[in-house]
C-alpha cells in the first residue's frame, strides 16, 4: 500500500488509541500500531526503532501521554514534565528523521492554555501560567505543540496539534489513577451503587466547568479538522461548557440510581473553569458532536460495566 495511505498510530493501545485504530480501518486506511510493546517511549532507540523500521506513512497520529487523575496529577508534576517531554522530543526527532514525508497529527489538552475564566482562544496558547494542579503535564504539552511548530519551521514538515476537549468513552483506564475525569466519576458510582451507598461523593467543586466530548465524537473532530487545517495548533472542541454537577447527575441517570450528591469538603479541586474556544475550527468544517452525554454514558455502561 503506498504511503499516503497509510497511517502510523504512536499510543495505539491506550484510550484515545484504541477507538482511534479501528476508525482509520474502516475508512480503508493501513495502520501501523506503536504501542507498549515498543517499550519505553521516553527512552530515544525505543522511539527511533519504531519509526524507522515502520513503511513510509501519510500521517502520523501521536496520541501517547502519561497522565494522572485529580491530587495525584498536581503531588508528581517534575515526573510528569520530565518523562512527556522526553516522550515527545523523541517523536519530533524520529518524525524528522524516519518520516519526514509524515504529517504528525498529535492531541493536546486545555491544561496548555493559562487559567481564565472566559473561553480560551488559540491566541491565548501559552499566554500565561497554567493551574498549578497541571502544570508539569500542560507544560510537557506545550513543549509538543510548539515543537511541532518549531520542526515544521526548520524542516519543511508538516503537523496538526489538536487541543482536545475532556474525553469519556470505551477503553479509558476507569479503575486507576490514569483515567479522564468522567470514566474516573462513572466508575466511583457504579462502585458506590453496588454497595448499597446512600449518597454518591464528587470530589471538588460541582459548579466547575468543563467540556466533555464523547471518544467517538472527538476522533470525528480530529479527522475533520486533519482535512482543513495544516500547520496549526488547533482547538478542536465543540463549545459546549457543562458543570461537574450536570456530569454527576448525568452518569447517576446512566446507572438508574436515584441518591442525592454530595461534595465532601476538603477534596481536591482543580481550575474552576476551563474552557476551549473552538470558533475557527467550527466555522470552517461545520462539525457537530452526534452523541449527547446521557447517550454516551448509557453506552459506557453498556460496554464497560454490563452487569450493572
Amino acid at each position: 500500500m503506498p504511503g499516503p495511505e497509510r497511517d502510523i498510530v504512536i499510543g495505539a493501545d491506550g484510550f484515545l488509541g484504541r477507538n482511534l485504530v479501528p476508525r482509520l480501518r474502516a475508512e480503508g486506511r493501513e495502520v501501523v500500531e506503536i504501542g507498549r510493546a515498543a517499550g519505553d517511549l521516553s527512552d530515544w532507540a525505543n522511539v527511533e526503532r519504531a519509526l524507522r523500521d515502520a513503511p513510509p506513512a501519510g500521517r502520523i497520529f501521536h496520541v501517547v501521554t502519561r497522565q494522572r487523575t485529580g491530587a495525584i496529577q498536581y503531588d508528581i508534576q517534575g515526573e510528569l514534565l520530565a518523562i512527556n517531554a522526553r516522550i515527545h522530543l523523541n517523536v519530533l526527532e524520529a518524525w524528522r528523521l524516519y518520516q519526514p514525508q509524515a504529517k504528525l497529527v498529535s492531541t493536546g489538552s486545555s491544561c496548555t492554555y493559562p487559567e481564565s475564566a472566559e473561553p480560551l482562544p488559540e491566541a491565548r496558547f501559552g499566554q500565561g501560567p497554567t493551574h498549578p494542579s497541571v502544570i508539569g503535564y500542560g507544560l510537557a504539552k506545550q513543549v509538543l505543540a510548539t515543537g511541532s511548530a518549531a520542526y515544521a519551521h526548520q524542516y519543511g514538515l508538516s503537523f496538526l496539534h489538536c487541543v482536545l476537549a475532556t474525553l469519556y468513552g470505551p477503553h479509558d483506564n476507569t479503575a486507576s489513577d490514569r483515567s479522564h475525569f468522567v470514566g474516573a466519576l462513572l466508575d466511583r458510582a457504579v462502585r458506590e451503587k453496588a454497595a448499597g451507598a446512600q449518597a454518591f461523593e464528587v470530589w471538588g467543586n460541582l459548579q466547575t466547568v468543563r467540556e466533555v466530548l464523547y471518544v467517538d465524537d472527538q476522533i470525528d473532530a480530529i479527522l475533520a479538522a486533519d482535512r482543513a487545517f495544516e500547520n496549526e495548533i488547533l482547538n478542536c472542541g465543540a463549545n459546549t461548557p457543562i458543570t461537574v454537577e450536570a456530569v454527576a447527575r448525568a452518569a447517576l441517570v446512566a446507572l438508574d440510581w436515584s441518591v442525592p450528591l454530595v461534595s465532601p469538603p476538603g477534596s481536591f479541586q482543580g481550575a474552576a473553569y476551563k474552557m476551549l474556544d473552538s470558533t475557527r475550527f467550527l466555522g470552517r468544517v461545520g462539525w457537530q458532536p452526534r452523541i449527547d452525554l446521557e447517550a454516551g454514558l448509557r453506552r459506557l455502561v453498556a460496554a464497560e460495566y454490563a452487569e450493572h
